[in-house]
């Protein structure tokens, strides 16, 4: 009876590890940019005409864009498009179908490099309601520090040689970034552990 009972415990804790695991797994992969409000609090708007050059580039001027970010257009009886870099600096882009309206229109920055905002309203744009954002690659993450090698450390014990005229450091900071630039790895290992949670709930029955 009693072995019964410890087993029983052993299976829920195990069960417990690998739905924890699962969880956490799932929400590396899931992980998405850093969403933004352009303006801040006070939204999409003709900005005063004493600042109007300056405006939109002064509230991007505190952030640092990143590939998967997200900025959102909050206005009233506007609109917002995503300009060239001529339609930028002449005003002289529109969108057919960019009514005016009260809403919200959101971007995600999907690529490095210089984008540009405006309203779809040419003059509202000349008046200064327009957007010029830098967008730099994916931040990574930093590779972790391996740990010190003990009695069950077999991966730090068994690992190659580093290449020629690389410390060993640097060899396993390499692998572990390797590790970290394959996110199908995770993605696949959040659905190799449903059956293994499943079977162990099988077994509490």
């Amino acid at each position: 009876m009693a072995a019964a009972a410890a087993m029983t415990r052993g299976r829920l804790v195990a069960l417990a590890g690998v739905l924890v695991l699962a969880v956490c797994l799932q929400a590396a992969v899931a992980a998405k940019g850093t969403p933004y409000i352009v303006g801040g609090a006070d939204g999409w708007r003709v900005p005063p005409p004493e600042v109007k050059e300056r405006y939109y580039a002064d509230w991007a001027s505190s952030i640092t864009f990143y590939v998967d970010d997200s900025i959102e257009f909050v206005y009233r009886n506007d609109s917002a498009i995503m300009v060239s870099k001529a339609g930028y600096y002449h005003c002289n882009e529109t969108a057919p179908n960019a009514v005016p309206h009260d809403g919200t229109t959101l971007f995600v920055l999907d690529s490095p490099g210089p984008a540009y905002f405006a309203s779809a309203d040419r003059g509202r744009c000349a008046m200064g309601e327009r957007l010029m954002i830098d967008v730099l690659p994916a931040a990574a993450a930093p590779a972790p520090w391996p740990a010190a090698p003990g009695p069950w450390s077999p991966w730090l014990l068994s690992q190659p040689p580093a290449a020629a005229g690389t410390s060993p450091v640097q060899h396993q900071h390499s692998a572990a970034a390797a590790a970290l630039a394959a996110p199908s790895s995770a993605a696949h290992a959040v659905v190799v552990l449903a059956p293994v949670a499943l079977a162990l709930a099988a077994g509490l029955v």
